[in-house]
C-alpha cells in the first residue's frame, strides 16, 4: 500500500478529464513506483486498455496539460511520472521527505483545474413556479 498526499479521486470531476484519461490515470496509479515514476510507455498502457494510439495520445496530453502527469525526455523516449503531489509513497516519512524536497524548490508542479463560468439559466415565460 502506498501513502498519497491528496485525495485526487475527490477532485476528478473538477479536472474535466475524459473517460479515457481517467482510465489511463488509473493504470498509471496502479503501476507507479513509490514516488510516482511510471515505468511504462504509452503503448504499454494502451495494451492494457485497448483504446488505440490516437485516443491514448489525447488522454496522455490532457493529463500532462492538467499537471497530473509529468513528462520528460523527447521523441519516442518520453518518461512519465505522477505529479509528486498525487504520487504514492512507501511510508509517511517518505511522503514527508518528498514534500520537503519539493517545497525547497518551490513546491510540486501545480495541478491545473480548468476554470469556467456557469451561465445563469435563460429567463423563461411566467417567472417562478410553486412546487407542491
Amino acid at each position: 500500500m502506498l501513502f498519497q498526499t491528496t485525495g485526487l479521486l475527490g477532485m476528478l470531476h473538477q479536472l474535466q478529464l475524459t473517460p479515457t484519461a481517467i482510465d489511463v490515470l488509473s493504470v498509471m496509479v496502479e503501476h507507479q513506483d513509490p514516488g510516482g515514476n511510471v515505468g511504462m510507455k504509452q503503448s504499454e498502457i494502451d495494451e492494457i486498455l485497448g483504446v488505440g494510439q490516437a485516443s491514448m495520445s489525447r488522454a496522455m496530453a490532457l493529463l500532462v496539460e492538467r499537471g497530473i502527469v509529468l513528462r520528460s525526455g523527447g521523441g519516442r523516449g518520453h518518461r512519465y511520472a505522477l505529479n509528486p503531489a498525487v504520487a504514492g509513497y512507501e511510508s509517511q516519512n517518505d511522503l514527508e521527505k518528498a514534500m520537503t524536497e519539493q517545497l525547497a524548490v518551490g513546491g510540486p508542479p501545480p495541478i491545473k483545474v480548468p476554470g469556467y463560468a456557469k451561465r445563469p439559466p435563460k429567463q423563461g415565460k411566467g417567472g417562478l413556479h410553486a412546487v407542491a
